[in-house]
């Protein structure tokens, strides 16, 4: 091999090392003139926030909100008398619970206020023949006077038959005990006399109603425990959920009453709205509502009708991932500028609030 042969062989490491050195200082090149590029001084500047239309989410409801009813005492339920989706009117029974307890405390109350009434037909009558009762003591009393006047006037007749001899001392003896005898009748008589004189028969006919006004108002209680056995809608309205069956025990303040009902009235949105928003919203603007879960919702006008006057916890806590439950917000009421259809109560939908007229 010749020299000539070995001279490229020596070019090639040298043209390697120039396209190493070029490969590291071009991307520095490049992200140092990126960095301090020149800025463009009429960038568009985003909106204000004062631009911004506030976004709150909520949940459907009606404007009377939907009730959880239940029984206002405990019991086994005997009889489930509405379904699910069930429109019903005021006043309409939709459980009825075990109420023999109660009918038992019912029926003794009653007889108790019969023997209240007998009481008092009888501190009545009292009352009638007091007249009578009072005049025949007065005459006991005198009859008793009568008889100590006779006793006495005997006494002294004896006393004075003694003197010659028709009268033995054991009958003056005698004679002055009976004195004695007639006289503490006599005290008898007049005390009772006394007695009836202070006697007020009228207290025992007040004592005779008042046990009767007891009686009647265990009555009533045992008849209102009756009626708290049968669970009545307090509104016209729709049954929205049934959480209960026959033979289940219920009781009042449980985590999932038995019935849910909604009384009629429009549908609204209860949404929350966030701090950063107060003074943005007021009654009279427009909104614009759609369901927060479709992408293809469609999106229905409304406009605002009430803002809270207070910053507390949300109306519905709703244990759902993602959501916020402790974050202290407004109430605000969307109604619908048209009535909805295919929403439901609880369905959580988003609202853009707009500018007011």
């Amino acid at each position: 091999m010749t020299e000539d042969d070995d001279a490229p062989r020596r070019r090639l490491p040298t043209a390697g090392a120039v396209l190493s050195l070029a490969l590291l200082i071009l991307p520095v090149a490049g992200v140092t003139w990126w960095l301090y590029r020149p800025k463009a001084d009429d960038a568009p500047a985003g909106p204000a926030l004062a631009d911004l239309e506030p976004v709150c989410l909520g949940r459907v409801d009606g404007l009377n909100p939907v009730a959880s009813l239940e029984p206002s005492v405990p019991g086994r339920v005997v009889a489930v008398l509405v379904t699910e989706g069930q429109a019903v009117a005021a006043g309409a029974p939709l459980l009825k619970l075990d109420d023999e307890a109660f009918r038992l405390r019912e029926r003794e109350a009653a007889a108790a206020v019969a023997a209240a009434d007998v009481e008092v037909e009888a501190a009545k009558q009292e009352v009638e023949v007091f007249p009578l009762r009072k005049a025949t003591l007065e005459a006991a009393a005198a009859a008793a006077a009568d008889r100590v006047a006779a006793a006495r006037r005997l006494l002294e007749e004896k006393k004075a038959a003694k003197a010659f001899g028709t009268v033995t001392a054991a009958e003056i003896i005698a004679a002055e005990a009976e004195v004695r005898q007639f006289e503490q009748l006599e005290g008898v008589e007049r005390s009772r006399v006394k007695e009836a004189e202070a006697t007020r028969p009228g207290l025992k006919v007040r004592a005779a109603e008042a046990r009767r006004a007891v009686a009647a108002v265990a009555l009533e209680q045992a008849q209102k425990g009756v009626r708290d056995c049968v669970l009545t809608a307090p509104a016209a309205g729709t049954v929205l959920q049934v959480r209960a069956s026959a033979g289940e025990a219920v009781a009042p303040g449980t985590p999932h009453p038995p019935i849910s009902f909604r009384p009629d009235g429009p549908l609204v949105v209860r949404a929350e709205l966030e701090q950063e928003f107060l003074g943005r919203v007021k009654p009279g603007m427009k909104a614009s509502i759609r369901d927060d879960a479709r992408a293809d919702s469609p999106t229905w006008p409304g406009k605002v009708v009430r803002v809270g006057q207070v910053v507390a916890r949300r109306r519905m806590v709703l244990l759902e991932p993602g959501e916020l439950n402790d974050v202290r917000t407004v109430e605000c009421v969307f109604a619908f500028d048209t009535p909805p259809d295919g929403l439901l109560v609880g369905q959580r939908m988003r609202v853009r609030v707009g500018r007011s007229e």
